[in-house]
């Protein structure tokens, strides 16, 4: 197992990419905190593991990991239960309304580079305290996008916040490197996940589904399919283990091909 009794916090663990990380960390022999604004989700992934990974140690932490408080809180309940701290992966994440931006709330800019870009500071900061603390050593993964490599129209807090992910992956990796802590992070393309159908239901004002859309999309990724979030979470789980030790600061498209830059 890869990630045998490694202990792993895992934002937005309670649906799409971080329940699938979630459940492919958990066959690795991981023990994990799953941390998720809504403890409904948190639920229905505890319920997952139940029947695909029985015996898999977690701890469901509810919390907003845009607010500090919440992130503090977090990471001393994970390691008030497992007693340290091995793996970050900074999953968490929102969209935003698909409006121009001479349209684009000021509170909706705010929010989307909050959760998706201030959280991965937070945690980040925190994680790596308790890395040195430990005496050196760990993992940080991030989930940015192929969005914060290149822009869409409608999507610029978002395409920010991500691109932000990149840079900020390249920074930290370098402050940090003398710790013998790695700091990567993915880029997704279209993984079929609650954010995506979402964002598509969204955009077209309800007439539209994703299954509607699909066929339109394909075309663009050069190996003919939608990934999932087991396509992401394997890329992920090999960042996070012994393997990736001479990895840092990376930026990883798992795109089927629709992004190569």
């Amino acid at each position: 197992m890869l990630l045998q009794q490694r202990v792993a916090v895992i934002t937005g663990g309670g649906r799409g990419i971080g329940r699938g990380v979630s459940l492919r960390f958990a066959h690795e022999g991981a023990r994990l905190a799953l941390v998720d604004l809504e403890q409904a989700h948190l639920d229905e992934t505890a319920a997952v593991l139940a029947r695909e990974a029985p015996g898999a140690e977690h701890i469901l932490l509810q919390g907003d990991v845009s607010s500090s408080a919440d992130v503090q809180r977090v990471f001393g309940e994970t390691i008030a239960r497992f007693g340290r701290l091995d793996v970050l992966v900074n999953n968490a994440g929102i969209g935003n309304p698909p409006v121009p931006i001479v349209d684009m709330p000021e509170e909706a800019w705010d929010r989307t580079i909050a959760v998706n870009l201030k959280s991965v500071f937070l945690c980040s900061k925190a994680a790596a305290r308790q890395f040195i603390a430990q005496g050196g050593g760990g993992r940080v993964v991030s989930v940015a996008s192929q969005a914060g490599k290149t822009g869409y129209p409608m999507l610029t807090p978002y395409c920010a916040s991500k691109a932000g992910i990149v840079l900020f992956t390249q920074a930290f990796a370098k402050e940090v490197a003398a710790h013998q802590v790695t700091v990567n992070c993915v880029c997704p393309g279209t993984i079929d996940t609650p954010l995506l159908r979402g964002g598509i239901e969204t955009a077209s004002g309800g007439a539209l589904k994703f299954e509607d859309v699909a066929g339109t999309i394909l075309p663009s990724i050069p190996l003919g399919r939608v990934g999932s979030p087991a396509d992401v979470a394997k890329v992920i789980t090999f960042l996070a283990s012994d393997e990736a030790d001479y990895m840092t600061g990376q930026a990883i498209n798992i795109t089927g091909g629709q992004e190569m830059h």
